[in-house]
C-alpha cells in the first residue's frame, strides 16, 4: 500500500468514489487481480478511511496507485467527517504538486430510482469535484450480472439523459465495469488528464473555509433540509403519542420519538461543525473535538498525510 509522501507525479493517481456499497473496494480488487478480500455484501460501509493502493499493471507506460475513498451516509462516520477526510486528502496532493489522472465515480446500474441518498452523494460529488474538472471524471456503472442486460441499457440511458446530462455535456464519460480484470484494466486505460478538483483550489488558493467551498454549501443544504424534515417528524409523532390511548403504541411512539430526537440532535452537531474551517482541523490549534487525522497522523494502514 503506497504512501503519500511517496507519489511521484509521473505515477497515475485515481480516485475511486461513490456511495456505500456501490462495489469500489470490488473494482479495486479486480484492478489487483485479486480476490474478494475485504469487499462487503451488505449496505454497510467497509471503507471509512482514504486509502492508497499499489497496482501492479502499468497502464500507458505508468504505475498506477488508486485511491479508494468512503461514501457519504457511511454507517459509522458522518458526513461532515468524511467531506473533510476527502477534501485534506486533495488539498494534500495539490500542494504537493502531484496530479490526479481520473476520478472515477461508481453507480449501481441495479438501482431503480434515483434516492435522496443516492442524489446526495452526486451532489457533493458534483461539488467536490466542480463542473469544470468533469473531463477528468468518469461514471462507472457496475453490478450489470443482477439486471437484464435491455433492463440495464434502458438505465443507463435515463440516467445519461437526465441526472448525468450536465456531466457529460462539460466532457465526463461514461463506462461499464462487467467485474472482471480486463473490464477493470479498461476503465482506467483512458486518456491522462491533469484538472485539480474544485475543492483543492478553493481551500488551498483561494483559503476559503470548509463551509464556504462549494461542498460545504452543497453539504449544509442536505444538513438544513434533513433538520427539517427531523423536526417535522418529531412534532407529529409527539402530537400522535398524546392522542394515542392504547400504552402499548404509545410506548412505540415514545421510542420512535426518541430514536428521531437522536438523529436531529446529530444533525445539529453536523451542522456546527461544518462551522469551523478545513485548516483549523488540519493545521491549527487542536480543538475540543477533533473529527479528522491531524497532520502526520495516519488515514489508513501504511497511508500518512504529511507535510
Amino acid at each position: 500500500m503506497a504512501g503519500l509522501n511517496e507519489l511521484s507525479d509521473d505515477e497515475r493517481i485515481i480516485i475511486v468514489m461513490g456511495p456505500t456499497g456501490v462495489g469500489k473496494t470490488t473494482f479495486i480488487n479486480r484492478n489487483s487481480n485479486r480476490g474478494d478480500h475485504g469487499v462487503g455484501h451488505s449496505i454497510e460501509s467497509c471503507t471509512s478511511q482514504v486509502s492508497l493502493i499499489n497496482v501492479e499493471h502499468t497502464v500507458h507506460g505508468s504505475k498506477v496507485v488508486l485511491v479508494d475513498t468512503p461514501g457519504f451516509d457511511d454507517t459509522y462516520t458522518s458526513d461532515i467527517e468524511i467531506l473533510t477526510k476527502i477534501a485534506s486528502f486533495l488539498v494534500k496532493v495539490y500542494k504537493k504538486n502531484l496530479k490526479l489522472d481520473r476520478i472515477l465515480y461508481l453507480h449501481r446500474i441495479m438501482d431503480l430510482r434515483m434516492t435522496g441518498s443516492l442524489l446526495k452523494n452526486l451532489k457533493l460529488f458534483v461539488s467536490l469535484c466542480g463542473i469544470q474538472s468533469m473531463p477528468t471524471v468518469t461514471i462507472v456503472t457496475t453490478m450489470w450480472e443482477r439486471v437484464d442486460e435491455r433492463e440495464g441499457d434502458a438505465r443507463e440511458l435515463e440516467l445519461k439523459q437526465k441526472m448525468w446530462f450536465d456531466m457529460i455535456e462539460k466532457g465526463c464519460e461514461v463506462k461499464r465495469f462487467h467485474g472482471t480484470y480486463q473490464s477493470a484494466l479498461d476503465i482506467l486505460a483512458g486518456p491522462r488528464t491533469v484538472e485539480a478538483p474544485l475543492v483543492s483550489t478553493e481551500i488551498v488558493t483561494q483559503q476559503k473555509k470548509l463551509k464556504a467551498t462549494a461542498a460545504g454549501n452543497e453539504l449544509a443544504k442536505e444538513i438544513k433540509s434533513l433538520i427539517k424534515q427531523r423536526k417535522a417528524a418529531s412534532r407529529k409523532l409527539r402530537a400522535l403519542s398524546s392522542q394515542s390511548t392504547s400504552e402499548e403504541e404509545k410506548k412505540t411512539l415514545e421510542q420512535e420519538l426518541n430514536e428521531t430526537n437522536q438523529k436531529l440532535m446529530k444533525a445539529n452537531e453536523q451542522h456546527a461543525v461544518l462551522k469551523r474551517t478545513i485548516f483549523e482541523r488540519l493545521f491549527g490549534p487542536k480543538p475540543e473535538v477533533s473529527l479528522v487525522p491531524q497532520v502526520g497522523s495516519t488515514l489508513s494502514a501504511g497511508t500518512t498525510i504529511e507535510n
